[in-house]
């Protein structure tokens, strides 16, 4: 019995969790691009043009990143709509004049 309560909880709030941590990947996807740049622009010679191109990296993959997790609980919220849809058509009978 709890094993089913805890399954029906993971699948009815994967959306929200999806969601909730687009924060967190945005942060970490800058924090490594800008960090990773510079530890490469350093390699390279000059650490600055590292730090601002490893930046403008990770601003590109956290946001791509946030438009994944946007479009999947779109498209989760869309699919859970249709079903609540046909759900109530099934269960609606048509009253006859």
């Amino acid at each position: 019995m709890f094993k089913r309560r805890l399954d029906q909880f993971k699948h009815e709030n994967v959306g929200m969790f999806d969601l909730a941590s687009i924060g967190i990947t945005l942060a970490l996807a800058i924090c490594i691009g800008y960090f990773g740049g510079k530890w490469i622009g350093g390699k390279l010679g000059n650490a600055a043009i590292g730090s601002y191109i490893g930046f403008a990296l990770g601003v590109t993959a956290g946001f791509m990143e946030m438009f994944r997790s946007v479009a999947r609980s779109n498209r989760r919220f869309e699919r859970q709509e249709k079903q609540r849809r046909s759900t109530s058509e099934q269960t609606h009978v048509p009253e006859k004049d």
